[in-house]
């Protein structure tokens, strides 16, 4: 068997200055690596990530398997994404802002700190949107903020777990148009759109793919952008309709603290060329998941930034445990 001259020396220097012996090698990756994606197959993230392994396994040469871990809003598979071996085999996405709530709210049950989360970038940034059922009554925001308003807390509101993206943007919403819903958590995107379809819900938050993909069946009735998305330029923005609703997250990469700074350089080198790619840009624009590329200093500076206001929201409506 032949061994790399390369491996040969990598090893040894590892060992003489006290590396971690899954310290990563030039070779790597020499084995597929496990993508974990903390909610149900078919929802939002799960849809994004998929496409992105799609583009991005011919760049690696090796397979991209994605493990779905739901549960907790996200927190389960995050949980333990930090618990797995530093070796570059095991990453994950990471939907911001969801991933920060949890960890500022409720840091004794979410498993994880937001600091042993290795940021690596983003790849797609997603407007939020408010969607009813089509048959519904209600053609405008200031149909829906009216009924809530005569029947406080009677609607009923899909969410992905509570203290999630779409919860926190549920709160922002409610909070500006003066109304509150009663929210009802799900373990993922799909089992919440199946409950708002099947009329157990009333209302739900969620990313601007399902404006696209469930046209027809559920109605938009604001996105959370300042100016008209260009995907969906038919819909209005919270902010023209009178409510001061500004929100996105994003889909991005990360890996258990330790990472070695080579793997994180490899994966941001992988998403700058998946993001560019226009193949890959159209097909997410057809899911409603547009292509958005941040490279890891970026992603950094953002997710402090983005944690500020969260820590901001959670005082104010006295979310800590």
């Amino acid at each position: 068997m032949r061994i790399s001259c390369r491996r040969v020396l990598g090893t040894a220097l590892a060992v003489a200055f006290g590396a971690a012996p899954w310290a990563a090698t030039a070779d790597y990756p020499e084995r597929a690596v496990q993508f974990i994606v903390p909610f149900n197959a078919g929802g939002g993230t799960d849809v994004s990530q998929r496409t992105f392994n799609k583009y991005a396994e011919p760049l690696v040469g090796q397979s991209i398997v994605v493990v779905n871990k739901p549960g907790a809003g996200g927190t389960t598979g995050w949980a333990e994404l930090v618990r797995a071996r530093p070796d570059g085999y095991t990453l994950a996405t990471v939907t911001v802002p969801q991933q920060i709530v949890p960890a500022l709210a409720k840091p004794r049950q979410t498993g994880y700190k937001l600091d042993q989360l290795t940021n690596i970038c983003v790849y797609a940034i997603v407007p939020d949107v408010l969607l009813v059922r089509e048959e519904s009554d209600w053609k405008t925001m200031a149909d829906l903020v009216a009924h809530a308003k005569a029947n406080p807390k009677k609607l009923k509101a899909s969410n992905t777990g509570t203290l999630g993206a779409d919860f926190m943007t549920t709160l922002y919403i409610e909070h500006a148009a003066g109304v509150e819903f009663t929210q009802v958590p799900f373990t993922g995107g799909s089992k919440a759109l199946q409950a708002i379809l099947a009329g157990n819900t009333d209302v739900m938050v969620a990313s601007a793919r399902y404006a696209v993909s469930q046209k027809g069946k559920l109605r938009t009735l604001g996105i959370a952008t300042r100016q008209r998305f260009p995907l969906v330029e038919d819909i209005p923005t919270f902010v023209e309709q009178g409510y001061d609703v500004v929100s996105q997250r994003y889909r991005a990469i990360a890996g258990p603290p330790g990472l070695p700074q080579s793997v994180v350089e490899y994966w941001e080198g992988i998403c700058k060329k998946v993001s560019d790619d226009p193949a890959f840009v159209a097909e997410m624009d057809k899911v409603g998941q547009p292509a958005g590329y941040l490279g890891t200093a970026e992603t950094n500076e953002d997710v402090e930034r983005i944690t500020g206001v969260m820590q901001r929201l959670i005082d104010h409506y006295k979310l800590a445990e």
